[in-house]
């Protein structure tokens, strides 16, 4: 029997002498002490069997049935033959805290997926200790990249707090979050990517990121070997923003009833039924004073269809096409900086269609972020928001680093 709840409570390499249970404190004591004669000094190294003094520790190990485990813990203080120094036995496991490792890597892994309140409430921990800990952890995690074995990076931005940004990196190729830096600037990305051994730097042969000019002039200059890849949603977003952005001025500017007309002209025009076609269709002919919107919603088209391409040389093709019609379409504030961007993005456009490399396991990423900041209900402290984001990403075997035995 005391075999089975040894190895319940995770208690191997210990004696257990007794259990108590308390209805009225609801909580469970497990008497237990060391099973060894001796204790090795840390000073000089040498074993000692002679016992200076007892004590007696209480220390929260578990949490069962809604009631606590405390380990009523006996240790010893040796004194050393050798040196004369006196000194405690140690347990692996347990330290100068007034819960087990045991414990926390439970609450750990409750943490992963709850707020810090529902977990302090459930193991009866404060918030305060629980994010010391978490911070304590995730210091010691550190990326091995000899093991990463990352060939494709991804780099996007999200938002932390209001319009305060912050950066994810990922490994596109094996889906793993590498890091969540503090901020979404240059100088952060820089120390990230030095920061990789230039012998793995070197593995990585594509960067996919959005249509943000910073992280491509960083990634050009920092690893010139790899290719830089323009995230295919981000460009069709883009296209889809320009048509939204002209068909809002142009209803507004236009008199009479407005057609709902957002979702028809955001949808891809392969999937319209023939309802909504006729719809459109309507919709232009009411509104064929401003060209530019058909215009528009056309290229749009086409930007879409680019990515249909069967290889890279059919992709140009269609890229000169769409380049084209933007230099024919009625000129407008929105349709030069589409211009613009997609002249200036050209390369990494075309370098999608090498590997079909796409940030989505990154947006992915940022789907389940949003999620935690739900579930916490926010953020305000950046070491606690990153800690709390790297903690929900990594294996369970990677918090289990301590266990008492």
């Amino acid at each position: 029997m005391k075999k089975c709840i040894i190895e319940m409570l995770n208690l191997q390499g210990m004696l257990v002498d007794k259990i108590e249970i308390s209805d009225k404190e609801e909580k469970v004591f497990v008497f237990c002490r060391s099973p060894k004669k001796t204790a090795i000094c840390p000073s000089c190294g040498k074993k000692s069997d002679k016992v200076h003094q007892t004590k007696v520790r209480l220390i929260r190990h578990d949490i069962i049935s809604y009631r606590a485990v405390m380990l009523h813990l006996k240790y010893r203080r040796f004194k050393c033959r050798i040196c004369k120094k006196v000194f405690t036995e140690e347990f692996t496991g347990i330290d100068r805290c007034r819960a087990s490792s045991h414990l926390m890597t439970e609450a750990m892994d409750w943490l992963r997926r709850n707020s810090f309140n529902f977990t302090s409430e459930q193991f009866k921990l404060s918030a305060s200790t629980l994010t010391r800990y978490l911070l304590k952890m995730t210091d010691k995690i550190a990326i091995d990249w000899g093991k990463a074995n990352v060939t494709k990076m991804g780099i996007d931005e999200h938002s932390f707090r209001g319009k305060r940004m912050v950066m994810t990196i990922t490994d596109i190729s094996n889906h793993k979050l590498l890091a969540v830096l503090k901020s979404d600037s240059q100088k952060d990305l820089e120390e990230f990517l030095l920061g990789i051994p230039p012998e793995h730097r070197e593995k990585i042969i594509e960067v996919c990121t959005d249509l943000r000019p910073s992280f491509g002039t960083v990634v050009k200059r920092i690893m010139p070997h790899a290719e830089l890849v323009a995230d295919r949603f981000h460009v069709e977003l883009l296209a889809r923003r320009a048509v939204d952005e002209i068909r809002s001025v142009v209803q507004e500017d236009a008199k009479g009833s407005r057609i709902n007309l957002k979702k028809l002209l955001w949808k891809n025009g392969c999937y319209l039924t023939e309802n909504e076609r006729i719809k459109l269709r309507k919709a232009f002919d009411k509104y064929e004073n401003f060209p530019v919107l058909k215009q528009s919603w056309i290229i749009k088209e086409h930007i879409l269809n680019l990515y249909f391409a069967h290889d890279e040389i059919e992709a140009e093709r269609r890229f000169e096409r769409i380049m084209l019609l933007l230099e024919s379409a009625d000129k407008s504030s929105y349709l030069p900086v589409l211009q613009r961007t997609l002249k200036k993005w050209k390369r990494p456009i075309l370098n999608y269609f090498k590997n079909k490399t796409t940030n989505g396991f990154t947006e992915g990423c940022h789907t389940k972020i949003k999620m935690i900041k739900r579930v916490s209900f926010g953020f305000r402290n950046i070491n606690n928001y990153i800690a709390k984001i790297t903690l929900a990403f990594l294996p369970l075997i990677w918090i289990m680093n301590y266990h008492t035995c």
